[in-house]
């Protein structure tokens, strides 16, 4: 296999805090141990900002602690997989 590993991680909030925590955690997790690109992919953006004060609100697409945040919206361009 060559090649960079990458990993898009997809939340669709619905408890506000436990989807918006799972995923945060895989991401990160995913970026500190196995290295390479994740993106979180995430409807709603407040949840995630609750958790971690680093991520912007009404930023669509940024980045913190390694992993790429994509705010989910109908008409998102998630790029080549």
């Amino acid at each position: 296999m060559s090649g960079q590993r990458s990993w898009d991680i997809f939340c669709r909030v619905i408890d506000n805090f436990g989807d918006a925590a799972v995923c945060w955690r895989l991401a990160q997790q995913l970026a500190s141990e196995h290295g390479g690109r994740v993106r979180l992919w995430i409807d709603h953006l407040g949840p995630l900002h609750a958790l971690c004060p680093e991520v912007v609100r009404d930023r669509p697409v940024q980045a913190v602690g390694g992993v790429e945040i994509g705010q989910w919206k109908p008409n998102a361009d998630f790029g080549v997989p």
